[in-house]
């Protein structure tokens, strides 16, 4: 009989010990995010695709000889007039070899190169992997998704 009473009082325990956790939980705040319209913001040493400021860049291609898989491609003019600065033939940035290492924005010495926040980075066309650093609207189809 002093079995059965046990088995009776340790069940209401047990209930009210996961009815505390459930009253504890009801109220707080919900951690899921609607995903395609919500996105999480990312943490501050989160290494992205590989982003330019052009009028910071001093053409000096360091970032292009420290990149291990060669994933920069740079072209430099001599200037012309006058101050003799180079000027851009062209940057590009092959996104299918990156590594996502970060050597390239931690041996600029103006950070004129850097690693953006974008995560979404899946492509149909394998063109649209090589990215021409120098255009001002290379991550809006990434940064700005249409959402359907």
């Amino acid at each position: 009989m002093i079995k059965y009473f046990t088995c009776i009082i340790s069940g209401i325990w047990n209930l009210a010990k996961g009815l505390f956790v459930t009253l504890k939980n009801v109220f707080v705040k919900p951690v899921t995010l609607q995903y395609p319209t919500q996105k999480l913001e990312m943490t501050q040493r989160y290494r992205g695709l590989v982003d330019l400021y052009p009028e910071k860049c001093i053409k000096c291609g360091q970032c292009v000889k420290i990149c291990p898989t060669a994933c920069l491609d740079l072209s430099v003019k001599a200037g012309e007039g006058a101050d003799k600065k180079k000027e851009f033939g062209h940057f590009k940035y092959n996104m299918e070899l990156c590594c996502f290492c970060g050597l390239c924005e931690q041996v600029c010495p103006t950070q004129a190169i850097y690693m953006n926040k974008i995560y979404e980075i899946a492509v149909y066309e394998h063109g649209k992997l090589h990215i021409d650093l120098l255009d001002k609207d290379k991550y809006d189809e990434w940064a700005n998704p249409d959402v359907k």
